[in-house]
């Protein structure tokens, strides 16, 4: 019998790990225990932590907690398990020859190779069972009301750094300024810690003028600017419908998105090049909607070939330059279902010297056909950019810009029912009908399922079964009809969901390269990944995956999607007409 609720230095080798630990499923001795604990926590997690108590010693303001077992005559750490494995470990690494074998090896080479002290003896608290798990609930369920330990948040965790280090991070400098300058607590549009990711890259650093990390050199407008990259990655993330995180989680993605939009940014001012003075903008400043229009119809009359035109030609180099710009003060609220002609936007000065052909009008996102927005895109905000270049050969841009336009459901529409189901009604309702090629009545019920069925409604459970017939459906007919695969080459590529439609995506954008680019691939693996997990939800009873990441996958293969219906309705209709 040993005295409860005092503090004494107990043997590693009397000491048993607990069985019962909530962190893994219960043991059914020591070894077996202490394997259940690796396997849950990780092998890397599990050194680090041996190596840092070998090196740096136990920390004595967190003690073991232990009750002893009268049964066993052995102490049972109830609070500290991890650590007592570790100097378990470190005093007899043999202990792990039939757990793992590579952690073993790691251990030993941690002891021969580096200075440190194996504890033999702990120091500990003593208490009864009913005392130890009241403290393992406090230690381990969170604030609990400001019963329990509070986290630091990152935000916090960057403040103790400056006050040991003497030395402020760059997102803590971003953070403070933004409340200092700006009266705007930026952590409560993006995390302290997705701020240090976007900002701390060497480039990022360098081309804000951040590389020397002072806080005094820094302006109200560098501030104004990190401030509106922040909001337009948010932007992006809402439109593709993909998290902060997984859209910007690698340095080159960060700098490939934030660095354009800096130099864009620092030219914002600038709505025209060589913008004259109000005095001399006359009365030629033309809006160009109409022009564009009727130039539509004759470009390729002369036996398809654009016409060749050179800087000179254009009228740049006249003493009267071409001016350009775009109206912004315009609404630019549409719906999806209405054309959007953009070339109304555009602002010509000297428009006798504008030539159609050098002009350029790009949304990735949308379709658009001389200028102008076809209907049935996907609702959500889309930035639209104008190019003028200097000659036909499109090698050097004169003027560029761009402009936000924010696409909406119609009214009579069912905005609900959109925003709840997996997929868009839009893309149902361009589609559904024009599907008449045999067993397009398959996908049509599969499509009418995912298009119209709350996400969280009554029959919310199958969305993920039917969302993988439905992907593998589309994918199979378009190897089929389109690829011209026969069906031992489908059953050859289908053995992996993601791979086979990863295959036929390849092919789509080898086909289009124009269309498909970076991000838009980008969007594409990370919809591969979901698919992969929308694989085993369906197989595994034990694995799930949420319909708002099977939205998001569907949102980021939606130009895929639409491509392929494209193809296979040209298809059918080719076959009708043989």
């Amino acid at each position: 019998m040993t005295i409860t609720n005092e503090y004494r230095s107990v043997g590693i080798s009397e000491i048993l790990n607990f069985v019962e630990n909530p962190r893994h499923d219960v043991g059914i001795n020591e070894i077996d225990t202490i394997k259940k604990l690796i396997n849950k926590v990780g092998s890397q997690y599990m050194y680090n932590l041996a190596k840092d108590i070998y090196e740096n010693g136990l920390m004595r303001s967190n003690l073991p907690i232990l009750v002893f077992d009268s049964k066993k005559n052995k102490y049972v750490v109830y609070e500290g398990n991890r650590r007592i494995a570790c100097l378990k470990f470190l005093n007899t690494p043999t202990i792990l020859s039939s757990i793992d074998k590579a952690l073993m090896k790691r251990i030993e080479n941690l002891i021969s190779n580096n200075q440190g002290v194996i504890e033999t003896s702990v120091h500990c608290y003593i208490t009864t069972e009913e005392q130890a798990f009241l403290m393992m609930k406090r230690i381990h369920s969170g604030e609990d009301k400001g019963r329990g330990l509070k986290a630091w948040s990152a935000k916090e965790k960057e403040i103790f750094q400056e006050r040991i280090n003497k030395k402020k991070s760059t997102a803590l400098i971003i953070v403070e300024l933004s409340e200092k300058l700006l009266k705007k607590d930026i952590t409560k549009v993006i995390d302290f810690s997705t701020i240090q990711r976007f900002f701390n890259t060497r480039k990022m650093k360098k081309t804000l003028g951040l590389d020397k990390g002072e806080s005094s050199n820094i302006t109200k407008e560098k501030i104004e600017l990190i401030n509106y990259l922040i909001e337009q990655s948010v932007k992006e993330s809402k439109q593709r419908g993909v998290a902060l995180t997984r859209l910007f989680n690698k340095t080159a993605d960060i700098e490939s998105f934030f660095i354009p939009l800096i130099e864009e940014y620092n030219k914002k001012d600038q709505n025209f090049l060589d913008q004259p003075s109000d005095e001399s903008v006359n009365d030629d400043v033309t809006p160009i909607g109409k022009y564009m229009s009727e130039e539509a119809g004759n470009q390729g009359s002369s036996n398809g070939e654009a016409k060749e035109s050179s800087f000179e030609e254009s009228g740049v180099s006249t003493s009267t330059p071409l001016k350009i710009g775009i109206n912004k003060d315009d609404n630019s609220v549409y719906f999806t279902n209405q054309t959007v002609d953009l070339g109304e936007k555009l602002l010509v000065e000297n428009s006798k010297s504008f030539n159609l052909e050098l002009l350029s009008i790009e949304c990735q996102q949308l379709t658009i056909f001389n200028g102008i927005v076809q209907p049935n895109n996907l609702p959500g905000d889309y930035i639209v950019t104008y190019k003028y270049y200097k000659d036909s050969s499109r090698s050097l841009i004169y003027w560029q810009d761009t402009i936000k336009i924010t696409l909406k459901i119609p009214k009579s529409n069912s905005v609900v029912m959109l925003q709840q189901a997996v997929l868009s009604r839009v893309f149902m309702d361009k589609y559904i009908d024009q599907l008449i090629f045999d067993h397009s009545e398959k996908i049509k019920a599969l499509m009418f399922f995912l298009a119209t069925e709350n996400k969280n409604g009554k029959y919310s459970f199958f969305i993920n079964i039917v969302s993988r017939m439905f992907l593998e459906f589309v994918f199979r007919m378009y190897a089929s009809k389109v690829l011209k695969y026969d069906n031992q080459t489908i059953e050859e590529k289908c053995n992996s969901l993601p791979g086979f439609i990863d295959h036929c995506c390849s092919k789509i954008e080898n086909s289009n390269p124009q269309m498909f680019v970076k991000h838009i691939k980008k969007g594409r693996t990370d919809a591969t990944k979901k698919i992969d997990l929308l694989q085993k939800s369906v197989h595994y009873y034990d694995v799930t995956i949420s319909n708002d990441d099977i939205q998001a996958m569907f949102t980021n293969l939606s130009l895929y999607l639409e491509y392929v219906f494209n193809e296979l309705i040209k298809e059918q209709f080719q076959e009708v007409a043989k």
